[in-house]
């Protein structure tokens, strides 16, 4: 294969992982764009099989200004991230159309090694982290093809050698040598696929039952009395302009009410990235970490959105809310004018027999429990201006966002202080490694309301209806079964009760999680405090200094390798050759190795066939810079056998 051919196969093969990184971003490049990249390729493919002629720069020039309006039209100015990954990756496509010489081709996969890292940007896990390694090895492996003229193969059994000799140093690096801090930072996320919204229509909530997405991890010991259901706050909703719940600004507030400890253990919390800056929480807290702050409700938040997966140290705290001021009672009992009277004359009429509000909860309760509300994952769509009097009196089919909102909706309507909470409830327990697993589609709302002298207290109304619901994971809910697998499509979740694809799930989500917890988690605080425990508080500068050392000494000692083998070892073809020529009476150095070969067939008559092919391929080799693959030196060995023999030499 010559040089034009080993730069073709190498650059289609590049085609073919931009376009497989595109659709694997689909959801943040957007499908337009991905598009564009997959036809680039195609039109790659045709060029490489000689269906179409190579485009001139006129044509190529066209296409870079389509992919660039595309990336405007179907990302905009907003999502720099994504914009600056896709005009990346559609250059690098463009430019494999125009790739014709080595040099050209070196440049692209010396970019590549900044491009493929971005998929990083998107997704850190463990999956993300394979497939990256796995693409740079390719990359590395095709530059090696490309530079020196090897086959695919040979030129990746080498990358793989020189991935294997830089790992342990590469961790010993990133453990052992002081971490600084950024110098530059991306923007904030504000991207994420799913998650909870600070302005919600509870009636909209059961599309996050239709993903299957990680949302957070929790590790609770047992020293913290934590036992299920498990609620865990994120978002108060006090505001209600008739169809939205929304926050006041009291959720930016800090702290101020008087608290006091629930125990004495933190829990830790690793929430994966979201759109919103709220953490989880069960009951209020306190953070225990840096990075975190709390507000008003005892709700944590972070201070910045981050791209990655943050971890957390939670203290639990009982808010001392026993009198709120009259303004918060007030802002909890308000609602506009002219909505829901059907739902108003229920309340007052399952009022008229309450003489408290747990009087009042109950009559609410028998209410539910006399009609015939259904618990559905895809309930019926009401976009009506009495979205609560159309579910209470017409649907009565609904997931938590409508019975929570319902029922604070009856409750503000005869003078009880009342919010709505969202967040998520229950989490798969791993009893492996002691952890929660809580998904997207454990996304949950219920009910907080005020009562003197007491405080605020938590109200379920999706538990009037559905028990099952409080009791775990909403993947446990053996009535919704194959609603909620038809809700989340082709994932691994929905197909949990096959015991092997069960199995797998949880061996894959449990490696996640040890990956996120030591590694993406591993900041300069933690490397801090290994250090400390192996060296000491005085000598955590000696394992940086001893890493520098090690370094230098390996990287002189591989460079005194390299050189000596590039001397003294030949190439094989050079073996062979001399080999041959020890064994005849040809010795002029002053000969080429071609005057050398024309009088050899002179000496030995009956091999000038053979000397005419071991010629030739000794001939590519050596001065065509055409590699040999591991076929042609076997039979470049056998010719040498076969000369020896022919010629009656012993």
């Amino acid at each position: 294969m010559n040089v034009s051919e080993l730069i073709a196969k190498n650059t289609l093969i590049t085609s073919f992982v931009y376009c497989g990184v595109s659709l694997l971003l689909f959801q943040s490049l957007g499908y337009v764009f991905c598009v564009s990249i997959l036809l680039i390729c195609i039109f790659k493919l045709s060029v490489s099989t000689g269906a179409v002629k190579k485009p001139s720069n006129i044509i190529i020039n066209l296409l870079a200004i389509t992919v660039i309006v595309v990336v405007f039209l179907s990302l905009g100015f907003q999502k720099t991230i994504e914009m600056f990954v896709a005009m990346l990756l559609g250059a690098c496509s463009l430019k494999m159309l125009k790739v014709a010489t080595k040099q050209q081709a070196q440049s692209v996969y010396l970019l590549n090694f900044f491009t493929y890292p971005c998929f990083y940007l998107f997704s850190q896990n463990i999956l993300s982290f394979l497939f990256v390694a796995a693409l740079l090895l390719l990359n590395l492996s095709q530059l090696f093809s490309v530079t020196h003229h090897m086959p695919i193969k040979q030129s990746i059994n080498n990358s793989v050698r020189k991935f294997i000799f830089s790992l342990p140093l590469a961790i010993l690096m990133v453990v052992l040598v002081p971490k600084l801090p950024p110098f530059w930072q991306l923007p904030n996320a504000k991207n994420a696929a799913t998650g909870l919204s600070e302005d919600v229509d509870p009636f909209q909530i059961s599309d996050l039952s239709r993903s299957s997405e990680l949302a957070f991890r929790a590790l609770l010991p047992e020293s913290s009395g934590f036992q299920p259901p498990f609620y865990w706050r994120a978002i108060i909703h006090d505001s209600f302009d008739g169809k939205r719940w929304g926050m006041s600004n009291l959720q930016a507030r800090p702290l101020v009410k008087t608290y006091e400890p629930v125990g004495s253990s933190t829990y830790s919390v690793i929430s994966n990235p979201s759109n919103t800056r709220w953490l989880y929480t069960l009951g209020a807290g306190l953070p225990a970490s840096n990075g975190t702050k709390v507000n008003y409700f005892g709700i944590l938040y972070q201070k910045n959105l981050s791209n990655k997966p943050m971890q957390y140290e939670v203290s639990p705290i009982k808010l001392d809310d026993a009198r709120a001021s009259q303004w918060e009672l007030n802002l909890n009992t308000r609602l506009p004018s002219d909505i829901n009277p059907k739902a108003i004359a229920l309340a007052k009429q399952l009022n008229q027999t309450a003489s408290s509000t747990e009087a009042f909860i109950i009559n609410m309760k028998a209410f539910f429990l006399a009609q015939s509300f259904q618990y559905s994952l895809s309930p019926p769509s009401i976009n009506s201006k009495h979205a609560i009097d159309e579910f209470l009196f017409e649907t009565q089919e609904g997931f938590c966002g409508h019975y929570a909102s319902s029922a604070a909706f009856l409750m503000r309507s005869v003078g009880i202080p009342t919010r709505l909470v969202s967040g998520y409830l229950g989490g798969e327990f791993n009893d492996e490694s002691n952890y929660y697993a809580v998904y997207q589609y454990d996304a949950h709302a219920w009910v907080e309301y005020y009562v003197p002298q007491l405080g605020w207290q938590r109200l379920d109304p999706t538990a009037w209806v559905s028990p099952q619901r409080i009791l775990g994971s909403l993947s446990d809910m053996v009535d919704l079964e194959q609603e909620f697998n038809d809700n989340l499509g082709f994932s691994l979740h929905a197909f949990s009760d096959i015991a092997a694809i069960n199995w797998l799930r949880l061996k894959l989500e449990q490696i996640d999680f040890q990956w996120t917890r030591w590694v993406l988690n591993f900041d300069d605080k933690k490397q801090s405090s290994l250090l400390e425990m192996l060296f000491g508080q005085k000598n955590k500068l000696l394992p940086a200094l001893s890493v520098v050392v090690l370094l230098i000494i390996v990287f002189g000692l591989w460079f005194i390798y390299l050189n000596m083998r590039s001397k003294f070892r030949e190439p094989k073809e050079v073996r062979i050759y001399n080999h041959l020529m020890m064994l005849s009476d040809e010795k002029s150095d002053k000969l080429t190795p071609k005057q050398i070969f024309e009088r050899l067939k002179v000496q030995w008559p009956s091999a000038a066939d053979e000397l005419t092919e071991f010629y030739g391929l000794f001939e590519s080799a050596r001065y065509n810079a055409q590699p040999l693959s591991s076929h042609q030196y076997r039979r470049l060995s056998q010719l040498n056998k076969q000369i020896i023999k022919k010629a009656k030499i012993k």
